[in-house]
């Protein structure tokens, strides 16, 4: 098996890596249930960068952690992070996820929870056969915590045409820059290094919320073929991400008639004559900007080439 995205071409020893993740999450998924089972598989073969991982690997090599410590804290890094997705579809109704059917649109919510709870145990599983003391885990829990408090924060926020820039990047460093946070900073950490830890999780912060700035930004700057997902399914469920409210802040007016018509074609044509991809993209390049300043402050050396390169890759992705 290997990782299906051509991202990690230019990073071989990397890529091998990776698959050796994806093959150690598949060998720790044990469940009976066939259904279940299936859909698991189902989604870890779906494509995705493995981006988390991936900077949980190079991270850590500033570390003396040994390979298969690095190996199992990517893997539960990776479940812990699908687990996260499965649940997100089913609260979405989503029934496409990087072009293909969700694990609820194909198996029904019920496998889908299950599928997803079951990821969250395996966690933990996968990190005590590894030698990975439980203990650390611990450490983690805020991280988690915040992570479901950037879900509730943007579920408090639907169809709220008065939130503000700093609501969505308080939702989003939860939601999404959290999980980056803890996987660039959860290997120094449990090697002991606080300096470099507390380092590295204000890079992995910063590199989550540029990351999901710039997928809010494709969202309206690309068609559904090209990113693999309904273009405009957030708004319509009332998510209104970095696009929305620079265009909000722009011609508030129009855009609250139009919402509230819910014409939301007419949305995408305002969004897209409007300023508000170009001030995304340019939030997004600061958050990224932000990182790379720090990243620059890392040990010397091949590790902090490439998550440099890589930092900077995610900001001019078109899908």
């Amino acid at each position: 098996m290997d990782v299906k995205n051509t991202f990690w071409k230019a990073y071989p020893a990397l890529g091998k890596q990776l698959t050796q993740v994806q093959k150690l999450m598949k060998s720790h998924v044990t469940i009976k249930n066939e259904a279940i089972k299936s859909a698991i598989f189902d989604i870890f073969d779906a494509g995705g960068k493995m981006l988390r991982p991936a900077y949980l690997l190079l991270f850590s090599g500033f570390t003396e952690l040994s390979e298969k410590e690095k190996l199992a804290l990517a893997a539960s890094i990776e479940m812990l992070h699908t687990a996260t997705l499965v649940h997100d579809d089913v609260i979405d109704r989503a029934d496409t996820r990087r072009g293909v059917a969700t694990l609820s649109a194909k198996y029904g919510p019920e496998i889908a929870v299950y599928a997803g709870d079951y990821l969250f145990i395996a966690v933990f599983k996968l990190m005590s056969e590894h030698s990975l003391e439980l203990s650390n885990l611990t450490k983690n829990i805020g991280s988690i915590e915040r992570l479901l408090g950037g879900e509730l924060g943007q579920l408090n926020k639907h169809f709220d045409l008065e939130q503000t820039l700093d609501d969505y990047i308080e939702n989003i460093s939860g939601k999404t820059g959290e999980l980056f946070a803890l996987s660039a900073s959860v290997g120094p950490l449990i090697s002991k290094n606080n300096m470099l830890a507390n380092r590295a999780y204000k890079i992995g912060m910063n590199i989550g919320i540029a990351f999901q700035i710039m997928d809010d930004y494709l969202d309206y700057a690309a068609s559904a073929e090209t990113l693999g997902k309904p273009v405009l399914e957030d708004i319509k469920q009332g998510i209104y991400s970095a696009p929305v409210l620079f265009a909000l802040q722009e011609n508030r007016a129009l855009m609250t008639d139009l919402i509230k018509k819910e014409d939301y074609d007419k949305v995408y044509e305002f969004i897209q004559s409007s300023s508000a991809l170009s001030e995304t993209k340019a939030l997004a390049k600061s958050y990224t900007t932000a990182a790379l300043t720090q990243i620059d402050k890392l040990p010397s050396g091949e590790n902090r080439k490439v998550i440099a390169e890589i930092t900077r890759k995610l900001l001019e992705r078109t899908l």
